[in-house]
């Protein structure tokens, strides 16, 4: 795994065993949020980048997904059971207010816990990812969203088969990492390692548990919120990002009030490791004025 700290473990709401670390101090500490099916890879460069400017970061493995054990409780595999696990996981470390980074999925994510806990949120930074339904923009069309039912139907009646040609899948990196490159799902300067790093965690990952989580954001939709959002938000996309495309950023940036948006001309989906240098500053240098601010807020 690309974090390479101490784990520890929390009992989610449902009983669920969550893994996550924290590293470094600060006033106001920053927690990751993954994608769908995605490990610590896709936070490689940004969490040590985080630590090493003084800032404490907090990251935690899915449920079903790396160090953390599967759901208790198998329906509770939506938007807002990660949210919870997200919280669940901010009490365990102490945190009491917090810059949420998602990508991908994990914008979701972080949208859904701001709804359950605002108090919690000093800022968000939507990164690479969707604040609903993304089936309905994959490729800038709805194909997905009305194809996905009937791919549901034939994976969900026959596990082991389904596992079995998961594992086999999976396990071809080099399949993997091509088929991703032609599909424009992959950035050409995401690493190579680190990318075969994903595949094998990848490899690990129970296949219903992500058609659960592919489905959950296919019914969520954080629309109704983004009017009512009042911490500073910065919001992050790649101009050739085909899985959420720069759009759904704009549109984003328009609806949060205090919303301030960059694109990166030549960011994909794999936007954390694509444009590291880029995420890491423009992350750092949002942290640190929110910092600022909450610091200020307290002296008044």
């Amino acid at each position: 795994m690309a974090i390479g700290a101490r784990f520890n473990d929390v009992r989610s709401f449902d009983g669920t065993s969550l893994a996550w670390t924290a590293s470094g101090d600060g006033d106001v500490a920053v927690i990751l949020a993954n994608g769908i099916a995605c490990s610590d890879t896709y936070w490689t460069y940004l969490y040590p980048y985080l630590v090493e400017r003084g800032h404490k970061v907090v990251f935690w493995d899915y449920r079903a997904h790396g160090r953390s054990g599967p759901p208790a409780n198998p329906n509770e595999v939506t938007l807002s059971s990660h949210a919870r696990d997200l919280l669940a996981v901010a009490d365990a470390a102490g945190v009491e207010r917090a810059v949420l980074v998602g990508h991908s999925m994990g914008v979701q994510t972080i949208l859904e816990a701001y709804r359950m806990s605002p108090a919690l949120v000093a800022g968000l930074v939507p990164l690479a990812g969707p604040y609903e339904h993304p089936g309905k923009t994959l490729y800038g069309a709805p194909f997905w969203h009305y194809l996905f039912p009937f791919v549901e139907l034939s994976v969900m009646p026959v596990p082991w088969l389904t596992r079995a040609a998961w594992r086999s899948l999976t396990a071809r990196d080099e399949l993997m990492y091509w088929s991703g490159r032609v599909g424009r799902l992959i950035g050409g300067q995401a690493s190579r390692q680190l990318m075969a790093e994903y595949f094998a965690h990848l490899s690990k990952l129970d296949p219903l548990v992500s058609f659960r989580m592919a489905k959950a954001m296919g019914d969520h939709s954080a629309k109704d919120l983004l009017p009512e959002i009042e911490a500073p938000t910065l919001v992050l996309t790649g101009a050739k990002d085909v899985m959420t495309p720069p759009r759904l950023a704009v549109e984003m940036a328009e609806i949060i009030p205090n919303a301030r948006l960059e694109v990166l001309p030549e960011g994909s989906h794999t936007l954390p490791i694509d444009e590291p240098d880029h995420i890491n500053r423009l992350v750092e240098e949002f942290v640190s004025e929110v910092e600022r601010e909450e610091r200020a807020r307290r002296v008044e």
